[in-house]
């Protein structure tokens, strides 16, 4: 029976090739599921008196959940840079980089015309002041991620120079002056600047490997190159200690100076890619069914949508219904308005799945 049920299981660290999709739905599941806790923890934020039971939880669990965009990042990098998948500029262009434009044009509409009507703000200009919110990228303050993304694909030539035609050392040393300019010296800028010595103590910033596109490359290199045997246990022990700094950290600044520091939990900081690094290796590691593979990716084929409305429901239940965020105990408010955004979202997402004229834009 053992034997019958080990030979129905998946295991994707073993089987990388044939199986990579189904680690990537799982980490797109996750991450999107704490992409809402960002934002439904940013809401109670707002929303709370400062110090509170339920502000300290909030305030926290909004830290430790920064990792989850740079996840989105590493996945999406692991998929457009592999050698074996062609991508031409016509098909990057017409497919990729347009599909997310015209999200962006009607998700950044929507949500303008909504923050308006939820601010008191809807009047005559309201279309003009959507139009140049799109524009200028100052709409639906989530969608901002479409506009990387956007870059980040338009970029995808160039970083495919290196991953079909450089060698891993090539690829090992991008990453490496990535992580120390991007993610180390802008970590150490970021405590300068709350400290009061200057938001460039460091003045040293590459222009041609900066910002996502590291997380783009971190993706695809893990994906090759899966982390193994003590390099593993170094990674996930190093996850632990930057979970532990970063509420430690704030927890002890707040404390003692009264600092409300945003430094430890960057998403492109050594705390949160250290993490999201953690995660990525543990999904590659994780066996699951045929069945549960199959729920999977079907979970994973709405993850855009869900990503995509999911600011809609958490404005509806704390801006128009007036939901306080201590409507219980902190922690478990979180978990039952991040788990029933995150299910009303997917079940928004599934049906405009099947409008032909809306399924494009999820």
């Amino acid at each position: 029976m053992w034997k019958k049920l080990k030979s129905s299981m998946i295991c994707w660290g073993n089987n990388m090739n044939d199986k990579r999709v189904g680690y990537f739905d799982i980490l797109r599941i996750v991450s999107i599921f704490f992409v809402i806790v960002i934002h439904v923890t940013s809401v109670g934020l707002r929303l709370c008196e400062t110090a509170t039971p339920t502000w300290n939880v909030n305030w926290l669990l909004n830290s430790v959940s920064r990792w989850a965009v740079p996840v989105f990042f590493m996945v999406s990098g692991a998929l457009f840079l592999e050698p074996s998948r062609e991508i031409t500029l016509k098909k990057l262009y017409k497919k990729s980089i347009f599909h997310i434009v015209v999200c962006i044009i009607v998700w950044g509409f929507f949500y303008s015309l909504l923050d308006q009507y939820i601010y008191g703000t809807l009047s005559a200009k309201s279309v003009p002041v959507a139009v140049y919110g799109i524009v200028t990228g100052n709409t639906g303050y989530h969608l901002w991620f479409l506009y990387t993304l956007v870059m980040l694909y338009i970029a995808v030539p160039l970083f495919r120079l290196i991953t079909c035609h450089g060698s891993k050392r090539q690829l090992e040393y991008a990453l490496v002056v990535w992580g120390v300019f991007s993610l180390l010296i802008g970590q150490i800028n970021a405590f300068a600047a709350e400290a009061g010595l200057g938001s460039d103590l460091l003045p040293y910033s590459p222009f041609v490997i900066a910002g996502y596109g590291g997380y783009f490359l971190l993706g695809y290199y893990l994906m090759l190159n899966p982390l193994k045997g003590k390099l593993k246990k170094a990674c996930y022990i190093l996850a632990v200690l930057s979970v532990c700094a970063i509420v430690g950290g704030k927890w002890s600044l707040f404390a003692i100076c009264k600092v409300e520091s945003s430094a430890f939990e960057l998403p492109l900081g050594v705390f949160s890619c250290s993490i999201a690094v953690a995660v990525f290796t543990l999904a590659q590691s994780l066996c699951v069914s045929d069945n549960v593979s199959r729920m999977l990716t079907f979970l994973g084929q709405r993850v855009f949508g869900v990503y995509l409305t999911h600011v809609f429901f958490v404005s509806l239940l704390y801006h128009i219904l007036k939901i306080s965020p201590d409507y219980c105990q902190p922690v478990m408010a979180i978990v039952i308005s991040s788990v029933g955004i995150y299910a009303v979202s997917f079940l928004a997402s599934w049906i405009l799945s099947k409008v032909p004229l809306l399924r494009s834009l999820v």
